[in-house]
């Protein structure tokens, strides 16, 4: 782990911190530049989440970042789970989502409601995947803002979307079952 110490002065001892460090670096000029274009993209996409989150009077836990995920954050409001919201670092923009575990014993009733509970959830632009494990069907509910369109109002309508495809879902295997 590189330790970085800077002082309080407008950035500069930071600044010498990273160019010492790319100075030291084993890798190409193209790859220090686009580590840094994601670092300062991850810097901004973190807090237009943050503040989307407190505009809306959410909750932001379990964050986490790695090779795979630029951000990644459970979506909460008071004690109750909202979904989550992540964004790869290649993605174009965020995508706000839910994970509903059906039990393999559902399995022959999931499959009676799969179709209705796609074209729902396709007809509100949420995307609907189905993975099977020995133990359980996990369906993944996504929605995708754009980096470009993500704000207050489009934060709040993915969300409340998302939620309305997972009480049609609980609404669907409760019927099938």
């Amino acid at each position: 782990m590189v330790r970085i110490e800077h002082r309080d002065d407008d950035g500069a001892g930071l600044r010498a911190s990273i160019f010492e460090l790319l100075r030291n670096s084993h890798t190409s000029l193209e790859e220090d530049l686009m580590a840094l274009k994601q670092c300062a993209s991850q810097i901004q996409n973190d807090g237009l989440v943050q503040d989307m989150a407190k505009e809306c009077g959410f909750k932001l836990a379990n964050g986490r970042i790695n090779e795979h995920l630029e951000l990644y954050y459970d979506i909460k409001q008071g004690r109750h789970s909202l979904g989550y919201i992540f964004k790869g670092w290649n993605d174009p923009g965020f995508r706000i989502g839910e994970v509903i575990h059906v039990p393999q014993s559902k399995a022959v009733s999931f499959k009676r409601v799969a179709y209705p509970l796609l074209r729902f959830c396709a007809g509100n632009g949420i995307v609907m995947t189905v993975e099977e494990t020995g133990a359980a069907i996990k369906i993944l509910l996504d929605g995708i803002i754009y980096s470009e369109g993500f704000n207050k109002a489009t934060f709040r309508k993915t969300l409340d979307t998302l939620n309305e495809c997972v009480e049609k879902a609980e609404e669907l295997l409760g019927k099938a079952g």
